[in-house]
């Protein structure tokens, strides 16, 4: 049996893709868990199908362009919760190291995903924040735009000073 050397895959990228499906799958199992907070309640992982459902919908319905569609549907998982306002989505994007694309990502996918099942926050979660990751949530929280951080099981929620907040 002969292969060529370009076959033989690093073991360090196989692991680095364990490590991001495992930290995936758990926080949509355990979404309570990292989620939950006295205002935000009721907390689960929404299926994918549910998530593409909407999508779909929003796309016959000409509410998102088929562009995002495509990237709403890359999301990592949707969060949902109930806050004192109403329902509220979290559009999560996962990595071992968050950098400021995963910020990126997330911010742009809440948006879309907005449009489909209504108020979505972006989301990041991981075992660590980039330099990067970190001043692009303190410039969105500066600019009073939400976004949640889990780093290392500990979720930061965005502050809340006088409704500052947009939801």
């Amino acid at each position: 049996m002969a292969f060529a050397m370009e076959d033989l895959r690093d073991p360090a990228d196989d692991m680095s893709v364990l490590r991001e499906m495992f930290l995936e799958r758990r926080y949509r199992e355990r979404a309570a868990v990292y989620f939950g907070h006295p205002d935000f309640r009721q907390v689960r992982a929404l299926p994918f199908e549910a998530v593409m459902a909407a999508l779909e919908k929003a796309l016959d319905a000409g509410a998102i362009t088929p562009e995002e569609f495509e990237e709403a549907r890359r999301v990592d998982a949707v969060i949902r919760g109930r806050r004192a306002q109403g329902w509220l989505h979290l559009a999560l994007e996962v990595s071992w190291l968050i950098d400021r694309r995963d910020v990126e990502q997330a911010v742009r996918r809440a948006e879309i995903l907005t449009k489909a099942l209504g108020k979505t926050w972006p989301a990041v979660a991981g075992r660590e924040l980039t330099e990067g990751a970190r001043e692009a949530i303190e410039r969105l929280h500066q600019e009073g735009r939400p976004i949640v951080a889990v780093q290392d099981e500990e979720a930061i929620w965005p502050p809340e000073p006088q409704g500052a907040i947009r939801d």
